[in-house]
């Protein structure tokens, strides 16, 4: 919810939430902005523990938001807008009040 409303903020528009993709993934939020679609992964975390949320992203988890991001452009076609996967990284406090969100633009490319 708070990755949606700060995506909303900057101006984007979410399409669609928890998109299950089997057995490839799950998206957890496509957001469009100016014709590019943002297929987001959201990582939640409290504190900065063992690298915080955009820590927690290891490389078989890139690859598993690759294949997912694919097999979702893939289902839509040639209606395929421009895309890429981004990561919002919500940094929480022990109480679970947020600290931060962090947006990362394109964190995931195709090799």
């Amino acid at each position: 919810r708070l990755a949606a409303q700060y995506l909303e903020g900057q101006g984007y528009r979410v399409v669609a939430r928890n998109v299950r993709l089997p057995p490839w993934g799950e998206i957890d939020l496509v957001a469009e902005r100016d014709g590019t679609l943002a297929l987001v992964e959201v990582r939640v975390r409290r504190g900065q523990a063992f690298g915080g949320a955009l820590g927690s992203i290891t490389p078989a988890k890139r690859a598993r938001m690759l294949r997912t991001a694919l097999a979702y452009l893939v289902a839509l076609g040639d209606a395929a807008p421009p895309a890429r996967i981004d990561v919002v990284a919500v940094t929480l406090d022990r109480l679970g009040r947020l600290m931060r969100i962090e947006h990362v633009i394109n964190a995931v490319e195709a090799e």
